[in-house]
């Protein structure tokens, strides 16, 4: 398969990749009883106009994502699901989950290609640009497992379904982290040098299919069981005995049309930006941390007047504290029981969520976000964050 067969094949995966991670979380894309608040991303539009506007992007999506399946020039219509993805990310940031950003920023790029021409240069240009997109993603994602709460915390939990099933063997938790964050983290650099390509797509077809026979096993996160699959298809198109070299194609810029210059930018800015994560200064979901036991999490004390106007969704996960009794409404199973995604784990977004529930009580001294900062990297030790209702609307 040649280079550009290989641009229009994973255009169609990419295209019915995320059709059907759209379809498996409906509710977060095409809302209908949707309680969890919207958590817009720069300003907030009356919600007539919003509702509106997210019906008709989302319907926009799902056709322009049919028709780039099944229509052979289908630039235009990449170009419009770019444009009405970005927009429906724009007025909920719940949308911008790893999946979608990796999805949107192939799909970008791939719509940069100039698809009239069938020049070699042109298509090696841009495969190895998607190339470099995906090695930095797997390297920064193996590098955000580099901590202690991966191998003790988040690690045994995905192993959950192998207790059941070899109960004698007991696993060298520290050792077992360490090993699969450095194997990510080193198949995203061995996909980019010929010699350990192959090696490395093998390596990585493995670790998605144990993925993704964990997480069935476990009935957890369907949404990412699609990402998986998707990526065992997307990496063996992008990688299988292609001869892309990435050096000289990143490295000269001056000749490059404004087009490859863009799509060049956004390959440099993927690799370098998640370096800001580790001082909070970049999203952790846009730097590689699902499931890395490195983002933050977050509760909400309610008091039984909000926890009587809660919907049931919302309400089944309400547990109380051992020490003291406090109500707690834990903001991730609320989304995933309600939108099949886990909540964007940045505390911008649990003080938004909490200020939706403040409205509805009257006593705002018994709300209040309890949130556990992200975990130190070499023992797991944690701050405990409260902020009541009153310091949220200041």
């Amino acid at each position: 398969m040649n280079n550009l067969n290989r641009l229009k094949v994973l255009r169609i995966v990419i295209g019915i990749a995320l059709l059907v991670g759209v379809l498996f979380s409906l509710e977060l894309w095409f809302p209908t009883g949707r309680s969890f608040p919207r958590i817009p991303l720069l300003i907030t539009l009356p919600e007539a106009i919003v509702s509106f506007a997210e019906r008709l992007l989302c319907a926009i999506l799902i056709i322009s994502l049919i028709l780039i399946t099944i229509v052979r020039r289908s630039k235009l219509f990449s170009i419009i699901a770019v444009a009405s993805l970005s927009l429906l990310i724009f007025f909920d940031q719940m949308r911008m989950q790893p999946w979608v950003y990796q999805y949107l920023l192939l799909l970008g790029v791939l719509t940069l290609h100039d698809w009239r021409t069938e020049d070699e240069p042109a298509s090696n240009q841009t495969l190895c640009l998607l190339q470099f997109i995906f090695a930095a993603l797997y390297f920064w994602s193996g590098v955000q497992k580099l901590n202690f709460s991966f191998a003790h915390e988040t690690l045994p939990e995905l192993l959950t379904p192998l207790q059941n099933v070899l109960p004698a063997i007991q696993l060298p938790l520290v050792v077992l982290g360490l090993s699969i964050a450095l194997a990510e983290a080193l198949i995203g650099c061995g996909l980019l040098f010929r010699k350990t390509r192959n090696l490395c797509v093998w390596l990585a077809v493995m670790m998605h299919g144990i993925i993704l026979g964990l997480l069935i096993a476990k009935g957890y996160n369907s949404i990412v069981w699609v990402w998986n699959a998707a990526l065992i298809l997307t990496v063996v198109i992008s990688f299988w005995k292609t001869d892309v070299r990435f050096g000289r194609t990143i490295t000269v810029w001056y000749t490059s049309g404004w087009k490859a210059k863009i799509a060049k930018s956004v390959a440099v800015a993927v690799s370098l930006l998640p370096i800001l994560s580790f001082w909070g200064w970049w999203d952790m979901y846009l730097s590689g941390a699902l499931y890395s036991g490195n983002t933050a999490v977050a509760v909400i004390r309610i008091n039984e007047e909000i926890r009587e106007k809660l919907p049931q969704k919302a309400w089944q996960h309400v547990f109380q504290t051992k020490s003291g009794g406090e109500q707690m409404l834990p903001i991730l199973e609320w989304a995933m029981t309600e939108l099949n995604v886990p909540v964007y784990p940045e505390p911008r977004v649990f003080k938004q969520v909490t200020r939706t529930l403040c409205k509805l009580t009257k006593d705002k001294s018994e709300v209040e976000l309890v949130m556990k900062e992200r975990p130190a990297f070499f023992d797991g030790s944690y701050q405990v964050t409260r902020i009541s209702c009153e310091q949220l609307e200041r």
